[in-house]
């Protein structure tokens, strides 16, 4: 569940957390690309013309990389918790966005979004040995 509520924050935070253990579809010689869209996506995310996540790319991204960072985890049943778990944080995370006004608070919003997404992911995959 931790590596889709991670991933409904930040699209590519499953991807770099299987990534670092060498794990999951960016692993091996492709773990650069990775680390590459995650932070990428870390500094678009701050831009107010970032499309929102509720698009269609950026939903497509977050259930397919959370939900196979769920089948990596837990297999079928973790794909499915997974992709669950994005929908919700996703939810949860673009409605509190909303609320916060003025542009240093959003930003530190994001902060805070990032640091969570990170923690999520990062400790659900720190299972894989």
């Amino acid at each position: 569940m931790a590596i889709g509520l991670g991933g409904g924050l930040r699209a590519f935070a499953p991807a770099v957390a299987l990534a670092v253990h060498g794990r999951g579809p960016l692993a091996g010689r492709l773990r650069s690309v990775a680390f590459g869209a995650g932070a990428v996506e870390l500094i678009a995310d701050k831009n107010p013309r970032t499309p929102s996540r509720w698009s269609p790319q950026g939903m497509s991204l977050r259930l397919a990389l959370s939900a196979t960072g769920g089948r990596v985890l837990g297999g079928a049943p973790g794909a499915a918790i997974a992709a669950a778990g994005a929908v919700g944080a996703a939810f949860v995370g673009s409605r509190l966005r909303v609320k916060v006004h003025g542009r240093g608070r959003q930003l530190a919003a994001a902060g805070a979004e990032d640091a969570l997404s990170y923690s999520l992911v990062l400790a659900a995959a720190s299972s894989l040995h």
